[in-house]
């Protein structure tokens, strides 16, 4: 009689430990649905026209288009869309610069330009060959593709 109830609990507790782990994965799954994911390797990226983006106060339209060739690679040796990728939304090494949600900085430009400099400080020539006027442009870039509109 022993026997037979300590093999009925065994069961009742292996079904419970598979019934919970499918819930487990479904929560799992669940869960990642509300992550964006930062692959840019599943995903076209599409490099925004910076012609169109909006530009901070106290800097002007060359300042984008500058600050677009610096965040490209085009200018300045600049290698920020290595990290933050050509969509500036990110990869697995550079988070999304165009939510609008800043891990370092308050997303102002000012904030924005001390977020780049101290990663130039820690890294030294990882950022590329950027001038006080380079990170001036990129860090007023940065601001505009995180204020883009939607439709962008």
């Amino acid at each position: 009689m022993l026997a037979r109830c300590l093999f009925f609990a065994v069961a009742a507790g292996a079904m419970c430990a598979v019934t919970t782990g499918v819930s487990q994965a479904q929560a799992d799954r669940e869960e990642l649905k509300l992550v964006t994911p930062p692959l840019s390797i599943h995903r076209n990226q599409i490099r925004p026209p910076a012609e169109t983006l909006p530009v901070p106060a106290g800097f002007s339209r060359d300042h984008i288009l500058h600050g677009d060739r610096v965040f490209h690679g085009e200018a300045a040796n600049g290698q920020c869309s290595v990290c933050h990728g050509i969509d500036g939304k990110g990869t697995p090494n550079g988070n999304d610069l165009t939510a609008g949600m800043f891990v370092w900085s308050d997303g102002s430009v000012r904030e924005l330009k001390r977020t780049i400099l101290h990663n130039m400080a820690v890294a030294p020539g990882m950022d590329g060959d950027l001038k006080p006027a380079d990170v001036d442009a990129v860090a007023a870039y940065v601001w505009a593709i995180s204020h883009q509109t939607p439709s962008q």
